[in-house]
């Protein structure tokens, strides 16, 4: 009995971060992964008292091309942030759960409270709406996010 309770918990342990991965792949899906992605620096990531923590990140985002920021949150935690085009100027910007929160297309503030009715995974897209014939082929974005300890950020990864 006590084998088959060890083999159970062991087998569970490799089963739950699969789930989580495929969570993020739904929440991606439809969303390019290209190499403006291996651009993203983390400029800042410090806690703010006891309860906050705030990233700072920069990317580069190729013409026509998407970059996605993933947070995940508990129901009720709130997020602040904002975001400026260091370089360039056609920036589409989403926040979206289960719908889309939040649009722009430029740069901008943001705040928003997370719920169980939007989901606890929150995607945060920027979408470089020049097209790959114009002059400027990329955007540099300054992105600053405040969001609670608890909770996660996850960015792209270079392939």
């Amino acid at each position: 009995m006590r084998k088959k309770v060890i083999v159970a918990i062991f087998l569970l342990s490799l089963l739950l971060p699969l789930l989580g991965c495929a969570e993020i792949s739904e929440l991606t899906r439809g969303v390019s992964t290209s190499s403006s992605q291996a651009n993203l620096k983390i400029e800042k990531s410090v806690e703010l008292g006891s309860a906050w923590q705030m990233k700072q990140i920069s990317f580069r985002v190729g013409a026509g091309e998407e970059v996605a920021i993933l947070l995940k949150l508990s129901d009720g935690d709130k997020v602040d942030g904002f975001f400026y085009l260091e370089r360039g100027d056609t920036c589409d910007f989403r926040i979206t759960g289960k719908t889309q929160l939040y649009r722009s297309d430029s740069a901008t503030r943001f705040s928003f409270t997370a719920g169980q009715a939007q989901s606890d995974t929150y995607n945060l897209l920027f979408r470089n709406t020049a097209e790959e014939d114009e002059g400027q082929k990329s955007i540099t974005v300054f992105l600053e996010v405040i969001y609670p300890l608890s909770g996660e950020i996850y960015v792209p990864v270079e392939d």
